[in-house]
């Protein structure tokens, strides 16, 4: 089912319904959406790299990264004006940038199109899932979490039960993502790497985690 109704089947019919759009190419550590108008009149696909959300600008911490196939400001075409977010690049990004108007005009002028707003909606919620697990978990067990959540968002298969980061997942955005202290970040990255949990490879990191791992290997299956 997921396969009918992804990002890719998304450009494909909208290109199909002459739905306007403008290809970006954005740099790393960019403001995505930067205006109160932008945020008034337009949603973005992610077709390559990774957007940061975060609650607080004036706050280093992250609520949650998103990738290829996301929506940002999605929220704001229902809600209107969301001022608490910040869409930052955490890395070079090509973006495919709607107006409210043509977007909503895709997604609901076309009834064989309706799907598409719950797999979005789907995806945003599984961010805000994920992260809200951790206000239930322990402050010394945050890292670890914060790795899986990461690794379920944006991890590849690896090794048996181990999956890979991308490069992109760099030790300072998984400390924003995790929310802790300097002293308290570095005891449990310590802690972890002692207990074989995570280890670099060249760039990128690895979690040892058997539940992530087939959780991803699942998610291939149903894509």
């Amino acid at each position: 089912m997921d396969a009918l109704f992804n990002h890719k089947e998304f450009i494909r019919l909208s290109h199909e319904g002459n739905i306007n759009y403008e290809k970006l190419k954005v740099p790393k550590n960019t403001e995505l959406v930067n205006t109160a108008d932008q945020r008034n009149s337009h949603v973005y696909l992610i077709i390559d790299g990774f957007v940061s959300i975060s609650m607080n600008p004036e706050s280093n911490s992250i609520y949650t990264i998103l990738g290829k196939g996301s929506f940002v400001n999605y929220y704001s075409l229902f809600q209107g004006n969301v001022d608490d977010f910040l869409f930052k690049t955490i890395s070079t990004c090509t973006v495919y940038k709607y107006t409210f108007k043509d977007l909503e005009y895709f997604l609901s002028m076309f009834p064989e199109n309706f799907g598409f707003q719950f797999f979005i909606m789907r995806d945003l919620a599984r961010h805000a899932f994920f992260k809200s697990l951790s206000s239930e978990t322990s402050s010394s067990d945050k890292l670890e979490l914060s790795f899986i959540n990461i690794g379920k968002l944006h991890g590849t298969p690896y090794e048996k039960d181990s999956v890979i980061l991308p490069k992109e997942m760099r030790t300072s955005v998984i400390a924003a993502y995790s929310n802790l202290s300097k002293s308290s970040f570095y005891k449990q990255l310590a802690r972890l790497k002692d207990q074989g949990k995570i280890w670099k490879n060249d760039r990128e990191w690895v979690l040892k985690n058997k539940e992530v791992y087939d959780y991803l290997k699942a998610r291939e299956i149903d894509v």
